[in-house]
Formats: structure tokens, C-alpha cells, sequence
């Protein structure tokens, strides 16, 4: 079976990242819109065994000034520096936004996707996007 085109692949997993999250598909694509050098920094991309198996990020806070948030989304779990996610355990938008850069680094690095049925945790928490 020949491979789908990269950005069939892109919006095949924004669509199962919206059904996961159990948000509308508009909420996601504001994500993937948000990101650009301006607002989202790529602090490390964890690589092991052959793969990507995370990613650390700084996301500049769309609402406050002068305000960046740290993100490290990986396998087993992810945090944010944000109030949602440090004081509430919510999995807020900065922690989306990692989610979907990972997918991409991933993409671009190994030809794949990620696997979001193995991000149990994104299915556990609760949301705040």
C-alpha cells in the first residue's frame, strides 16, 4: 500500500487528535495555526531506540504579554508551566500544541505518525483547550 501524501498524513492526525481530545476540529486547527518561530521554540527533541520519544518546547502564552510557558510532552506523561496544568493537572493547550509538534518532528524526522492510542494519559485527563 503506497504512502499518503504528507499533508493527507498531517490532517489525518489532527482529525484523530480532535476525536481523542473529544473537541471540535476547529479547536485543534487554532493550535496548529498558533504555531510559527514566533510563538512556539523547539527546546529539545528527545530521540531514543531509532525514534522520537519527545519533545520539550517553549510556547509564548497568547494572552499575556512578554509570557512564555514550558512543555515537555513525551510517552508516559506531559507538563506545562501554565496555571491550568501545574495547579489544576489539566491538559491545557501548550501540552496540544506539543502533542501536534511532536507529531510533525516525528514526521519529518521518521516518516510516521504518532501513535496517540499509546499517549494513555491524553485520554485520562482532563482538558482545558
Amino acid at each position: 500500500m503506497p504512502q499518503q501524501p504528507f499533508d493527507e498524513r498531517v490532517k489525518n492526525f489532527l482529525l484523530n487528535l480532535a476525536r481523542v481530545l473529544n473537541t471540535r476540529i476547529e479547536k485543534v486547527l487554532d493550535l496548529y495555526f498558533y504555531v510559527s518561530p514566533e510563538t512556539v521554540k523547539i527546546v529539545e527533541v528527545v530521540e531514543r531506540g531509532g525514534g522520537v520519544v519527545g519533545v520539550r518546547l517553549a510556547v509564548r502564552s497568547a494572552k499575556r504579554r512578554d509570557t512564555w510557558y514550558y512543555v515537555a510532552v513525551g510517552e508516559y506523561g506531559a507538563k506545562c508551566t501554565c496555571e491550568g496544568n501545574t495547579l489544576g493537572g489539566k491538559v491545557c493547550r501548550h501540552i496540544i500544541i506539543g502533542v501536534i509538534t511532536w507529531n510533525m518532528v516525528t514526521l519529518l524526522k521518521r516518516g510516521k505518525e504518532l501513535d496517540l492510542s499509546k499517549l494513555t494519559w491524553l485520554r485520562a485527563g482532563e482538558k482545558e483547550i
